[in-house]
């Protein structure tokens, strides 16, 4: 469990400067900076069958939501409706997608996957198993969730 937290800490740690940003063109490709003071950090734990807690979330604007996967296979999240034209500098294991959206990377066991919220707004997002894995266990692992920055 300490392995867990200590990551979660260093994710936060990198999180929180990464978003720092100094070069004024930044502004006009929709990254913020933000001084270290202004970043809230959330920790979602996703434990497989067991469940996501929290899934649902209420925050700030400049909050940065680290999903932490305690879950044996890879797991990945996918925000499908809301496109992002706001964000902080570095998100951790998240692209965009060609459509705009957000969607993870596959996440390992002990591995994590953070955003930093900047826009209000909802945001529905889903967690499931990596695509094309072999299991017995297959049904029923999908959770969703939103996100809501007020």
């Amino acid at each position: 469990m300490k392995k867990y937290i200590v990551l979660a800490a260093m994710v936060c740690a990198v999180c929180a400067c990464t978003v720092f940003a100094e070069e004024p063109e930044l502004a006009k490709t929709g990254v913020v900076a933000m001084e270290e003071d202004e970043i809230k950090r959330t920790v979602v734990r996703i434990r497989g069958y067991e469940g996501v807690s929290p899934l649902n979330l209420f925050v700030k604007p400049g909050t940065v939501v680290i999903w932490l996967n305690q879950y044996r296979g890879n797991v990945m999240i996918t925000f499908p409706h809301k496109k992002v034209s706001l964000a902080c500098k570095s998100p951790v294991n998240f692209s965009l997608s060609d459509a705009g959206f957000f969607v993870s990377q596959a996440i390992g066991h002990g591995a994590v996957a953070s955003l930093c919220f900047m826009e209000r707004g909802t945001y529905d997002y889903f967690i499931e198993r990596e695509p094309g894995l072999e299991s017995a266990k297959t049904e029923g692992f999908r959770f969703e969730g939103k996100i809501v920055v007020k």
